[in-house]
């Protein structure tokens, strides 16, 4: 399994450059910071350790990439950047970009159909650098990106009902149960951004209950927050709305409006918040060089120098789990004892071994926990 998992960490170190390369060309504050951030984060590991996922670190490169080739041909300008009096204004880049992004958008919807977002990021990246969109300048040329986008989400729809499994039981929870798994999601990922503690392969699957009050909470502030930093764009500026958009749209498909087969065993992975990570950390790296530009650059650095190795540990011990599928799936028990998955999985692995009895109790007890399984 080496060059499997050589390959997998070649790429998201790949993801993480052209992250730090796309923020750049940009002009975000603190660019490094959260490159450096996104690849030692621990959230990440199961992206980059788990070979399943080699689609989640292709995409985000291709989807990356196209972002970059779509720039040099859009040549996006912040409003205070604007060439002074008596020069030309820039030229955008031949078509050739725009076609080399057209390609890689398409490439990235091959890896994993989570890059649909890439239309509907370029007009809020051209909102942001702009203050405004024009239809035929900035609309117009995306056309093409989201008629692949819906055509991708679409054919993944019905591969994830008919050909994966994402019907039945499992799958049915009203719509105001949607809400609240959606509104829980959205804070349970920025926590796990912010304070990433209990990591765990496989999550406790929520109950959403509409009678209980305070689970409305989620998707109330969730919605609160939204709806405060669109009103005070003009006093924060548009950078703050802007990573909040980009991290719930990318989140969208796994928020819980839309079925997914892994949401049979919990409404949260990890690796469904790799790319929608880019927008919190975009931020948080920006509001500590602004800080740094405030007062001294050593609030930068200091803050680098105490978060970085600290990341940098936990995501070692964090790959540690991913050693084989026994300790995977002993770990998993271990952080989460309901997890009858991972005793049937378990099981699955001993009895290959020859460990027959162990097996047995395993498979028993994932029965105990959900019959019918």
């Amino acid at each position: 399994t080496t060059p499997y998992h050589v390959e997998n960490v070649l790429l998201h170190v790949l993801a993480a450059l052209l992250f730090w390369r796309l923020l750049l060309r940009l002009h975000a504050p603190g660019a490094w910071l959260a490159s450096a951030i996104f690849a030692l984060h621990p959230v990440m590991v199961e992206s980059a350790a788990w070979i399943t996922e080699r689609k989640n670190v292709l995409s985000l490169a291709l989807y990356l990439a196209a972002l970059l080739a779509y720039e040099r041909f859009a040549s996006w300008v912040t409003n205070d950047q604007k060439p002074a009096t008596g020069t030309i204004a820039p030229v955008p880049e031949p078509v050739r970009f725009y076609n080399l992004a057209l390609f890689l958008f398409l490439a990235a919807l091959l890896a994993k159909t989570t890059a649909f977002s890439l239309p509907a990021t370029i007009l809020l990246l051209t909102w942001w650098k702009r203050g405004r969109l024009r239809w035929r300048a900035d609309v117009l040329p995306t056309l093409r990106f989201f008629a692949l986008a819906l055509g991708f989400c679409a054919l993944t729809a019905w591969l994830e009902k008919y050909h994966v499994g994402a019907q039945g039981s499992d799958f049915a929870p009203t719509f105001p149960q949607r809400c609240l798994i959606a509104g829980h999601a959205f804070w349970f990922y920025l926590g796990k951004l912010f304070w990433p503690a209990n990591l765990c392969f496989l999550y406790p699957r929520w109950q959403p209950n509409t009678d209980v009050w305070w689970q409305w909470l989620y998707p109330v502030t969730a919605v609160g927050t939204l709806f405060t930093l669109w009103l005070g764009r003009r006093r924060l500026g548009r950078g703050p709305v802007t990573a909040a958009f980009f991290y719930v749209g990318t989140l969208l498909p796994v928020l819980g409006f839309m079925n997914a087969y892994g949401m049979r065993y919990s409404f949260v992975w990890d690796h469904w918040v790799y790319l929608s990570s880019l927008g919190p950390l975009a931020l948080v790296a920006a509001l500590v060089a602004g800080a740094g530009r405030l007062r001294t650059s050593g609030v930068l650095y200091g803050f680098a120098a105490v978060v970085l190795p600290v990341l940098m540990l936990l995501t070692w011990r964090q790959a540690g789990m991913y050693t084989n599928m026994e300790t995977l799936w002993r770990t998993t028990i271990t952080r989460n004892p309901d997890a009858f998955l991972a005793y049937n999985n378990l099981g699955s692995a001993l009895e290959i071994d020859g460990k027959i009895d162990e097996a047995i109790n395993l498979y028993r007890k994932a029965i105990q926990i959900n019959p019918p399984y």
